[in-house]
């Protein structure tokens, strides 16, 4: 073989492999999994940044981290950040999660480092179940237990959730929202939001969301692997990516 042609098939090869790599991620950016309905980024239950009137089974144990860009983030962090998080749904209708999300500090070098961390968590209890006629509802509260001046994601809210089926097997869940502002941070998560999730009949571990949580648009997805660990990806604005995985489990039965 000449080196012209030997040239080539190298980029041939890299070619195919740039493409299939980039139809992945596409992919984890439009799907989601039918069956979970974690809101990924916050370690909850919801789509992507918002939360829904949905509730995993009782016993639902989960587990995770997140890279979270500038702009889906409070202004104290002014930079990208991760979090991770455990989530326990108690009841059916009870849910509890604990996150931590890592904060910069000066350190004797005079440069910033992720030494500190900020706690928060997030209460939801649904007092109304999803019926032929009705919508679900649920009523949650982030960072409910934390102090005054660290309340960086502080809000209480409301959800309704409603899901159409046809007969043919077209899904379509509807979610509208609001948010209501606690303690200093009154300009994060404030007003109303909703998102719109639709699942294909030939295809029923799929999701493809749009949603919007009162800072801008999301879109974007995951995909679940040995029904207990996922990886989950979002597009917000068209300008920031994050990213997360997560390990879900069932503990009571």
């Amino acid at each position: 073989m000449t080196t012209w042609n030997k040239f080539n098939l190298r980029e041939a090869i890299q070619g195919l492999c740039f493409r299939r790599i980039r139809s992945f991620f596409l992919l984890l950016l439009l799907v989601s999994i039918e069956h979970t309905h974690a809101q990924y980024a916050m370690g909850a239950t919801g789509q992507l940044l918002i939360p829904t009137a949905d509730m995993q089974e009782g016993g639902t144990f989960m587990m995770g981290a997140n890279y979270l860009p500038t702009n889906i983030t409070p202004s104290t962090f002014s930079y990208p950040t991760m979090n991770y998080f455990v989530n326990m749904t108690l009841f059916s209708f009870v849910e509890f999660s604990y996150r931590m999300t890592l904060l910069k500090s000066l350190n004797s070098k005079g440069k910033y480092t992720y030494h500190e961390q900020d706690r928060s968590n997030t209460v939801r209890i649904r007092p109304l179940k999803e019926g032929k006629w009705w919508p679900s509802l649920v009523i949650g509260a982030d960072d409910l237990f934390t102090q005054k001046a660290t309340e960086y994601w502080g809000a209480y809210y409301g959800i309704i959730t409603k899901t159409f089926s046809t007969r043919s097997g077209h899904q379509v869940s509807a979610t509208f929202g609001w948010y209501f502002p606690q303690g200093e941070q009154k300009s994060f998560n404030k007003g109303p939001f909703g998102g719109i999730t639709y699942t294909p009949p030939f295809c029923k571990e799929l999701k493809l969301m749009v949603e919007y949580e009162t800072l801008g648009w999301n879109i974007g997805g995951a995909v679940r692997f040995w029904k207990h660990l996922s990886i989950h990806a979002f597009t917000h604005d068209f300008k920031d990516i994050s990213t997360g995985v997560r390990y879900e489990c069932t503990l009571i039965h």
